[in-house]
């Protein structure tokens, strides 16, 4: 079959939502301090022992959540990297530190090397760290390092949640309402709801969407989209969700290709006009 990378001029803008109303609480911030915390690409920055880095992980994820940006190795190092250099520059590209203090944190030396950085600039900088209490208690801290056991700290025994609020809370000085960048805002999302185009392979790469994406040759799977590889099955799956729930954000397509993705979604089990059929039973 051939087939060929397109683009389409289609602009989607996200509407923007006022029905709902804002309590205004008034805030006596410092302009300049404002303005330096916008200087630093990352809010935060993880200090981790690798055994705990499960824990390290759920805790990075909850805190994006909540629209932080986070310096952590596992996501932020790339392959290549210089470890020494690239940690580095994550210590000095944030602007908070945190501390997961467990036992094997204490008994590292790479981590260390990390808190005696972060424990600097906490002095000399003034930079904020929150110590997270993994496993310990205040008698070990105190014959480990008697100067950070004085900074009020956050133990891993309360609720994830609970414990990625209390920090946001802290960097986002106390505001009620954060502006934060929306999952619809990502191109590869909206790329998955049939909303919008990625590029192939390179930033100067033929452009195509979802309903192209499924009619790719068989050579073209896995594609990877949105930070892990698809099956056609996969994509099919979400062309029969974007076709189904009638988004009118969604790219139009043509009577033509309409019915030929139906017939595609059919034969992968995705029948549009049975009865009762939602793809959201799919996944």
């Amino acid at each position: 079959m051939a087939w060929k990378y397109s683009y389409s001029d289609q602009i989607v803008k996200p509407r923007i939502n006022n029905a709902f109303g804002l309590i205004t609480v008034s805030h006596d911030h410092n302009e300049k301090e404002f303005l330096s915390s916008m200087i630093k690409p990352y809010h935060l920055f993880i200090s981790h022992a690798s055994e705990d880095e499960d824990y390290a992980g759920c805790l990075a994820k909850a805190l994006e959540c909540l629209g932080l940006k986070v310096w952590f190795a596992p996501l932020s190092l790339k392959v290549g990297d210089k470890l020494l250099d690239s940690i580095n520059a994550g210590l000095m590209a944030s602007e908070y530190g945190l501390l997961l203090i467990s036992p094997k944190y204490i008994e590292k030396q790479w981590t260390s090397y990390e808190l005696d950085i972060l424990h600097r600039q906490h002095i000399e900088t003034d930079k904020k760290l929150f110590p997270l209490w993994h496993g310990v208690e205040k008698a070990q801290l105190d014959s480990w390092n008697p100067g950070l056991s004085g900074i009020i700290a956050i133990k891993s025994t309360e609720d994830l949640g609970d414990i990625s609020s209390k920090i946001a809370d802290v960097i986002y000085q106390g505001c009620p309402v954060r502006g934060i960048t929306p999952i619809y805002g990502n191109p590869q999302w909206r790329f998955l709801q049939g909303c919008g185009e990625l590029l192939a392979n390179q930033e100067d790469g033929g452009a195509f969407n979802l309903f192209e994406a499924a009619e790719f040759p068989e050579g073209h799977f896995p594609l990877y989209v949105y930070n892990r590889p698809h099956s056609r099955a996969e994509i099919v799956l979400a062309v029969a969700k974007a076709l189904y729930y009638g988004n009118p954000d969604v790219i139009s397509v043509s009577k033509a290709v309409r019915v030929r993705m139906k017939k595609l979604c059919k034969e992968h089990g995705f029948d549009l006009d049975a009865p009762g059929f939602d793809p959201a039973a799919y996944g």
